[in-house]
């Protein structure tokens, strides 16, 4: 039997009730521009992932709230790469995680996962941007010098030493 068949019903629509309430709280923090509507927003989202591990949508929407909203990249790498373990051909969540691993600095891992996405969805809406966001990308990596320190090689963005630092 699937993890998917062992979710009650029950506990399905409750899960799509605090989806349902959380859209409205990301809804409400855009209207008044408060932090506090989108972090009870990711937490509504967070108990309907608990009530239902396998709903996709749910980890698409609180890894956007963390990537846009709550400046919380490392997390919202989490929730789209959640979204694909759980449905790969969601090509959104590829341009979105890509987007994210941008925030992060991570411009190698942005670079994989936008290419992926313009090559699974030639048709979607956002293709355009995150072709775009790709060319920019790989000029900052052709300009930037491999940093080394003390793990995988990380690039950093222009005037940073690594420490959070500007370099002066």
């Amino acid at each position: 039997m699937s993890a998917a068949r062992r979710i009650s019903p029950w506990r399905r629509i409750r899960a799509r009730w605090a989806y349902r309430r959380a859209l409205m709280l990301r809804f409400w923090g855009h209207r008044l521009i408060r932090r506090e509507y989108y972090q009870a927003s990711a937490a509504a989202l967070s108990s309907a992932l608990a009530l239902a591990p396998d709903f996709a949508e749910a980890y698409l929407v609180r890894g956007l709230l963390y990537w846009r909203e709550l400046q919380e990249a490392a997390l919202a790498v989490a929730d789209f790469s959640a979204v694909l373990r759980l449905d790969a051909s969601r090509s959104e969540a590829l341009f979105y995680r890509g987007m994210a691993y941008q925030a992060l600095a991570d411009y190698e891992a942005a670079v994989a996962d936008l290419r992926a996405a313009l090559r699974a969805a030639p048709e979607a809406i956002w293709w355009h941007n995150a072709h775009h966001q790709l060319v920019t990308l790989e000029s900052i990596l052709e300009e930037l010098p491999p940093h080394r320190a003390g793990g995988p090689e990380k690039l950093l963005p222009p005037g940073t030493n690594g420490l959070d630092a500007p370099v002066t």
